[in-house]
């Protein structure tokens, strides 16, 4: 058993504890360009899916994290099973396509994050909306999703509870530095603080920057 294996504790299921695998023990992890198709191939709908990031996230801590082919899990999210009939097939596609991959920083905690990350590196701008909430203008949110297409990889695994799944994750381990609610890893306040200083320049300016 390496560092990063873990004993299944006694109050999780065999469902959670296996899924939990699939996500940080993933045989293969799938590039965004790759993830839709995989998707619909293996007709996953909701879950968790695990970030992987190579090294040009290079201020984000490693040690205790999952590593393969080059790149280190440090996030994990969830895809909601949808409420409605109908809609369970693109309950994971739109989380992760239109939030994460092609979304913006206002829809997307993960994109929000990283782009504090790469402000320097990117050249990236932020205001603030109206009701306080940091954006960037599209040619940024471009820049970061050509990033992400660069730099990232995905794994997944369906889980009907998956809020459930991920809080194991999160608590359990491997280290996720990326993930900050319920999460007591020390990278959480520096990241804290940089998603909370983006923009702040612009809130007593009338002129968005978009129109």
């Amino acid at each position: 058993m390496d560092q990063h294996e873990r004993r299944a504790p006694d109050d999780l299921t065999h469902s959670l504890w296996n899924a939990s695998r699939l996500v940080h023990s993933s045989n293969v992890l799938f590039l965004p360009g790759e993830i839709m198709q995989h998707l619909d191939a293996a007709s996953i709908t909701h879950g968790v899916y695990g970030w992987w990031f190579d090294r040009d996230l290079d201020m984000v801590p490693r040690d205790g994290c999952r590593e393969k082919v080059g790149k280190h899990l440090l996030y994990v999210g969830i895809a909601q099973p949808a409420q409605r009939r109908g809609k369970m097939r693109v309950a994971a596609r739109n989380r992760l396509w239109r939030n994460h991959l092609r979304g913006s920083v206002r829809v997307s905690t993960l994109r929000l994050s990283l782009a504090a990350l790469l402000e320097d590196r990117l050249g990236l701008a932020f205001f603030r909306d109206t009701r306080g909430r940091v954006r960037m203008v599209k040619s940024d949110e471009d820049k970061l999703s050509t990033w992400l297409d660069q730099h990232a990889a995905i794994s997944i695994a369906q889980h009907d509870d998956p809020r459930a799944l991920e809080r194991m994750l999160i608590a359990a381990g491997p280290s996720l530095p990326l993930n900050l609610d319920g999460s007591s890893h020390p990278f959480r306040q520096t990241l804290s603080q940089l998603r909370r200083s983006l923009g702040r320049a612009e809130l007593g300016s009338k002129v968005n920057p978009e129109t």
